[in-house]
């Protein structure tokens, strides 16, 4: 993993990526950011990465073209980042499939087959979650309408 260390940026992206993944940038997900890189960097930030956490904008973030900084590396290294990821993902102590999702993404744009996400991804029927997720948003059917008889017998005696 120390060869990340000369790739550092695309790395910051890829984790803010990770922390921007369900539109909430929480401390806890900045605090696992920044303790990862710093980890990675032996000390305290560089003002360069403090600017490029601070100038992070999800909505122009590339995955594609951030992961292909890391293309030529070996398949366990680009795993490493997986776990790098899922770690970001777990910050918050939240399931959210925008951050499954992103991570999946992840490891597309790295290139590593399925098998590397074992363990790290939420398995869900999708299908049946929004099978499931239809009948409950349709609700229960309507209450039978009272029949309207035309003629009414009111006995007065």
């Amino acid at each position: 993993m120390s060869s990340l260390s000369d790739r550092i940026v695309p790395l910051c992206d890829l984790l803010l990526g990770a922390a921007y993944a369900d539109a909430q940038f929480k401390d806890n997900e900045d605090a696992e950011v920044r303790g990862m890189l710093e980890d990675m960097m032996g000390g305290e930030l560089t003002p360069e990465i403090e600017k490029q956490i601070a100038s992070f904008d999800p909505k122009k973030f590339d995955l594609l073209k951030t992961a292909g900084a890391f293309a030529s590396d070996s398949d366990d290294d680009r795993r490493k980042i997986l776990f790098l990821v899922a770690a970001v993902n777990d910050a918050d102590e939240e399931v959210d499939f925008s951050e499954d999702e992103y991570l999946r993404d992840v490891a597309g744009a790295l290139f590593l087959p399925a098998d590397a996400l074992k363990g790290l991804t939420v398995d869900v029927e999708i299908e049946e979650l929004r099978e499931t997720f239809e009948k409950v948003r349709k609700g229960p059917p309507p209450p039978p309408k009272a029949k309207k008889d035309p003629s009414v017998d009111v006995d007065m005696d």
